[in-house]
């Protein structure tokens, strides 16, 4: 096996294993219509953001504001499942 010199950029390369994915940044999770109406709400992604600010949160880091909408919903989304017979 061969030593990473100083000025080898090999060390920038991460495993895809390593890797976590997200959704893309232009991932459509929530539109409204020009009439104000819900058209798409996509709980998946919402719910993928919402575990990413529960380790940006652990972590320490500032969460994106994507991040801290989606956890909302779910918060407010097991409020109202609590309140459902």
């Amino acid at each position: 096996m061969s030593e990473i010199k100083d000025d080898d950029d090999a060390y920038l390369i991460i495993p895809q294993e390593q890797t976590k994915v997200i959704a893309n940044p232009e991932t459509v999770w929530a539109k409204i219509g020009d009439d104000g109406q819900l058209e798409v709400l996509r709980w998946d992604i919402i719910d993928m953001y919402a575990t990413e600010f529960d380790s940006l949160l652990r972590a320490g880091k500032d969460k994106p504001q994507t991040h801290v909408l989606c956890k909302l919903l779910v918060l407010v989304r097991e409020q109202v499942k609590k309140g459902q017979p």
